[in-house]
């Protein structure tokens, strides 16, 4: 009897509202399918994840040489803080969302009265704000989990020898050290998706044909920041690169690299015409 009573609810409940169905099936593609695509199937070597693994492995080979240490704990520590404040912010916002669902009546009252708002009915507002309380305890967990990686790697910063002599022989001890970090860094960038995807969330409370919008727009927001920002242009710059004095030489450069990464002939050639006129000075 009780499975029955839950079937027929599902099913008025997707007659009710079709078109809400659909918005969540769309928000949980996108949610799961692109953290499952770009962390398992992406492998860009161009990407902001893989080149500040990349610099994550040289800040761990430099701590080798170091004997004083305390800067490296301190540039550790300052990712704990930032880390503990939106685990701190999780907690925060699952509190005012419950709060939300102890005065639901005035809370409709106020979605029916915005312009192109949907007409809810109580059962599907509750779903709403439980996808949203699920998506910030899915964030918590995140963030705690970063926190307790990065206490790992403290240690590991720790107990990392020093290398007198040769250096080659302790490599493994940083590049472990590293991917402590970077897989610390992972789940925080799981839960900085996870507060972007619910910021388009909030769209569903309103209408759910702005919640697919938002959604596809958030995707492309973290596609573009990831993979095609300047941020990224700047990191796969050569290290030899000169410093940037100015905004106006930022963008400069920025666009020459691009047009190098575009291009990749050109850029060997001009390679080849520098390393040509370095023998001819020498």
């Amino acid at each position: 009897m009780d499975f029955e009573f839950l079937l027929l609810n599902t099913i008025n409940y997707v007659k009710s509202s079709p078109t809400d169905l659909v918005a969540l099936a769309w928000f949980l593609f996108c949610w799961v399918g692109y953290s499952f695509i770009v962390d398992n199937w992406v492998n860009s070597s161009r990407g902001l994840s893989a080149r500040m693994y990349l610099y994550r492995i040289q800040w761990m080979t430099n701590v080798l040489s170091r004997e004083n240490r305390v800067v490296d704990v301190n540039i550790v520590s300052s990712l704990h803080q930032s880390i503990s404040f939106f685990a701190s912010t999780s907690i925060l916002i699952i509190a005012g969302i419950l709060a939300i669902v102890g005065s639901s009546d005035a809370a409709l009252d106020v979605i029916r009265e915005l312009p192109f708002a949907s007409q809810p009915t109580l059962s599907i507002w509750y779903t709403k704000l439980a996808l949203m309380v699920i998506l910030f305890v899915y964030a918590y967990f995140k963030y705690t989990w970063a926190l307790r990686q990065l206490n790992y790697a403290t240690i590991l910063i720790g107990a990392m020898p020093h290398a007198k002599e040769n250096m080659d022989d302790y490599i493994p001890a940083s590049r472990r050290a590293a991917m402590v970090l970077t897989m610390a860094a992972k789940h925080m960038n799981r839960g900085l998706r996870t507060y972007y995807f619910a910021m388009g969330g909030i769209a569903w409370l309103i209408n759910p044909w702005f919640f697919i919008i938002a959604t596809s727009c958030v995707v492309w927001i973290i596609y573009s920041r990831e993979f095609r920002s300047d941020i990224v242009t700047v990191l796969n710059m050569p290290s030899e690169e000169k410093i940037l004095l100015s905004e106006d030489t930022l963008q400069g450069d920025i666009k020459a690299e691009k047009a190098e990464v575009s291009d990749p002939a050109e850029t060997g050639d001009e390679e080849e015409k520098e390393k040509e006129e370095g023998e001819r000075e020498r």
